[in-house]
């Protein structure tokens, strides 16, 4: 399990991209983590896609440089905010003589899942299941190696705009990486952010963008709810920008560098010299600079609180997770959203040296993605393809090295390609 699994974040105003690498005791170490400028998209969406293909091209040469290896191939996500999520039920018959699911059985009963009326400008891009049945008991997390004569599934099917999907396939392309698959982003997320009790008790996610803010809800460890506010961390730069009467790109590096929700102490407020839009040196008020953002940022968790209640869930959530670069890196970010939203707020970041950031999240969560899933994959397949001629063949192969760990990924993402 040497390969490296690369896990691409196409954002607003950045492309971020991890490198992981599974150890021989099985962990997961991230040993490349970075992010360049983006300018390519608008609201999540591509909008050019040789700009967005040339971010992408920066991205990952840092990565290469970072772990002395070229990287062709690697995943992306899809903001679950620009997806439609629609509940279907799947089911199939066993077909082998011992009645043992096997992951060809799990793969046929997410394909009946599919089975639903697409509009003719959209196309599935995954499959969220949420529970399966074998015979009639329900509340099974993964069927593999259990007997049965019927398996179903309750699944969400997620739905996404075709041009969204096929823009970003593109970029990748044009970047010169195959993409192996598309991973919903609350999965990434959830993957990188939120603990199992958690996503059992309820949970908000709250990714706050350059220009979107993506909500999703998990309830009994299923995704239950996704959507996405048109705002974000862009507006706060306007904001400075106009009331300042400085460039747009002063106003960003004000924000970057002195952006806090919590004045200082006392009476003198500190002073920052910055140029003006005719390159001219002028002092502004950093309590004045704190004033812009916070209003802001205020009119912002009030929208998100409102889109939770009218979610139907803010009564069911115990908490909420605030990642992305937006609002999270500001100092007084977590006091200020427990204040608005009313609940138990933390932002989050992965745990890993050197990724611990809230900007790394969905990055490092389609690694992690993948990674989990394939080791779920391998027990299963160990505890029940003894009888099977052809999976003792591919056994082989990977002991001579022709199905390797990035194969077995590929086959994962499958259902998100």
């Amino acid at each position: 399990m040497n390969e490296h699994i690369v896990g691409i974040d196409i954002g607003s105003s950045k492309v971020c991209g991890a490198v992981g690498k599974v150890s021989n005791d099985g962990k997961l170490q991230i040993i490349g983590i970075t992010s360049v400028a983006c300018s390519g998209l608008n609201k999540s969406v591509v909008i050019d896609i040789d700009g967005t293909a040339e971010a992408i091209k920066q991205c990952v040469t840092q990565l290469e440089r970072m772990i002395d290896a070229q990287i062709s191939e690697g995943y992306i996500s899809l903001p679950g905010g620009i997806c439609e999520l629609v509940r279907n039920t799947g089911m199939i018959a066993i077909s082998s003589e011992d009645r043992e699911i096997k992951q060809g059985d799990v793969d046929r009963v997410i394909e009946a899942a599919k089975l639903i009326a697409v509009p003719s400008d959209k196309e599935i891009v995954g499959v969220e299941p949420e529970q399966y049945i074998v015979d009639g008991y329900d509340n099974i997390k993964d069927p593999r190696g259990m007997s049965g004569a019927r398996l179903e599934v309750e699944a969400q099917v997620v739905m996404a705009q075709s041009t969204v999907v096929s823009n970003l396939l593109k970029s990748m392309k044009r970047a010169g990486i195959e993409v192996n698959g598309i991973v919903l982003g609350p999965s990434a997320i959830s993957q990188a952010v939120l603990r199992k009790e958690e996503k059992d008790m309820g949970i908000a996610m709250v990714d706050v963008g350059a220009e979107t803010i993506d909500i999703s809800i998990y309830k009994g460890g299923k995704l239950k709810y996704t959507s996405i506010i048109q705002l974000g961390g862009c507006n706060i730069t306007n904001d400075i920008s106009v009331c300042l009467k400085v460039p747009f790109t002063e106003g960003e590096k004000l924000k970057l560098k002195y952006g806090s929700l919590v004045k200082n102490k006392g009476e003198d407020s500190e002073k920052i010299r910055v140029k003006d839009s005719y390159d001219n040196l002028m002092e502004i008020d950093n309590n004045l600079l704190i004033d812009i953002i916070d209003a802001r940022v205020e009119e912002l968790l009030r929208l998100i609180k409102r889109n939770l209640l009218n979610s139907g869930f803010y009564e069911k959530i115990s908490g909420v997770v605030i990642v992305g670069g937006g609002i999270s890196l500001f100092r007084g970010a977590s006091e200020l959203s427990k204040v608005i939203i009313d609940k138990p707020v933390r932002i989050g970041s992965p745990e890993y040296v050197g990724a611990a950031s809230p900007i790394y999240v969905t990055a490092v969560g389609i690694v992690k993605q993948a990674v989990n899933t394939l080791k779920t994959s391998n027990i299963s397949s160990e505890a029940s393809d003894e009888h099977s001629y052809e999976n003792k063949r591919l056994k082989n192969e990977n002991k001579n090295g022709k199905n390797g760990f990035a194969s077995k990924i590929k086959g994962f993402f499958a259902d998100f390609f």
